[in-house]
């Protein structure tokens, strides 16, 4: 197995913990959340690729401070109290060679299938692995909070404000709450 990491870096966690801080408001896109601080700074999360190997292209969440955000279209709810918590998660993304057992079915001659999830879903066939920051969950200390996720579709953010689907993600992805 080859095994690449495209983790979030230093600069990423820098920029996100400022999202701890109190919020003034947040814009939700289809490719990138911004995070609007009362301090007057932003925190823009978006999804990164880079392609590993030929043919293998895998994606990771990014931050930033964005020096000249657009005004927030979205209130800061229990946000804007502070002390939010901020937890990143790491993913997977591999490729499994023609084999009936990665999906059941045949492929053609010389087919590889990319498969996504967290390290513990790994098959024991997988080829090639990029371990990536593909979640973020921000939390309020009132309980609520937000799951950013790599889209499923290349390039995007998926945001999840439902607290039982962000529950059942801590869980799936072995994080504890109290």
């Amino acid at each position: 197995m080859r095994e690449y990491r495209f983790l979030a870096t230093e600069q990423t966690q820098e920029a996100l913990r400022l999202a701890r801080g109190v919020w003034h408001g947040l814009t939700i896109g289809a490719n990138a959340v911004t995070v609007h601080l009362v301090t007057g700074e932003a925190v823009r999360i978006e999804c990164e690729a880079v392609d590993v190997e030929d043919a293998f292209e895998t994606f990771r969440l990014n931050a930033s401070v964005d020096a000249t955000p657009e005004p927030p279209t979205d209130a800061a709810g229990e946000f804007g109290l502070g002390r939010n918590d901020v937890v990143l998660f790491t993913g997977a993304t591999w490729t499994v060679a023609n084999s009936e057992t990665a999906i059941g079915v045949e492929l053609r001659e010389g087919a590889v299938m990319h498969f996504s999830g967290h390290p513990g879903q790994l098959s024991d066939d997988a080829e090639i692995v990029c371990l990536t920051t593909d979640a973020i969950v921000i939390a309020t200390t009132t309980g609520t909070g937000l799951l950013l996720r790599v889209g499923l579709k290349p390039g995007t953010v998926d945001v999840v404000a439902d607290q039982q689907s962000i529950a059942a993600f801590l869980l799936e992805r072995g994080y504890s709450t109290p």
